[in-house]
């Protein structure tokens, strides 16, 4: 972890030599991370995409053969068994627990309080946000990924929209864990989710495109 620890601090002090600010280069640290997160990410994605589409062809076979139950299984076997196989699961989550936990330590051991010309009300981003605009920010920001899924444009399956209630919880619960946490762990988060939401666009518009490209061959 100090290998990691000294990497980051070096990181992000190179980075505050070029923009003088240390919220700014926290935003740029993260879209670093983030950048070198994509191939797994894009992986991920790959493969919630790909059993969404195995859930939805067992679905269609299910209904298909409804009467008979035999057929069913005869048909299904091999798809369940695909869907068995999947590994990933939360990877990128789990990937960056370490270096969000690295980047508090590196932030409460600076050694003066640092603002951010960012947040002007803010007198150090070791701090919590005591106005709560922060955790609102990220409340808000925080669902925006799961709400392009309710748009019929960027649909790539038979998605079920997500309800309100799925929504409010998330939104709660990002407020919830940034209230008390430093303004630079909040920074981290709202990129992070920008991020995760300019690249769900992304893919969703590639997959589409493909969908086309490979009906239209």
């Amino acid at each position: 972890m100090n290998i990691i620890f000294n990497l980051f601090n070096q990181i992000l002090s190179s980075i505050f030599n070029f923009t003088g600010d240390w919220g700014i280069s926290i935003i740029f640290l993260t879209i670093l991370v983030r950048i070198i997160l994509v191939p797994f990410s894009i992986k991920q994605k790959s493969e919630m995409y790909n059993q969404q589409r195995i859930s939805q062809k067992i679905q269609d076979i299910k209904s298909k053969y409804k009467n008979n139950e035999k057929r069913i299984k005869e048909e299904t076997v091999k798809y369940e068994q695909q869907l068995a196989k999947s590994t990933l699961g939360c990877l990128v989550t789990f990937i960056q627990l370490p270096i969000l936990f690295t980047l508090y330590n590196v932030v409460m051991k600076m050694p003066v309080q640092v603002g951010t010309i960012i947040l002007p009300w803010v007198s150090s981003i070791k701090l919590c946000d005591s106005y709560y605009i922060v955790p609102i920010i990220y409340g808000l920001i925080s669902i925006c990924p799961q709400l392009i899924t309710n748009l019929d444009y960027f649909k790539v399956l038979k998605e079920v929209k997500l309800s309100k209630t799925s929504l409010i919880i998330t939104s709660i619960f990002s407020i919830l864990i940034t209230i008390k946490a430093p303004i630079a762990l909040g920074l981290y988060f709202i990129t992070t989710s920008l991020f995760t939401l300019f690249e769900e666009i992304g893919y969703r518009l590639y997959i589409k495109k493909f969908s086309v490209v490979s009906s239209n061959s």
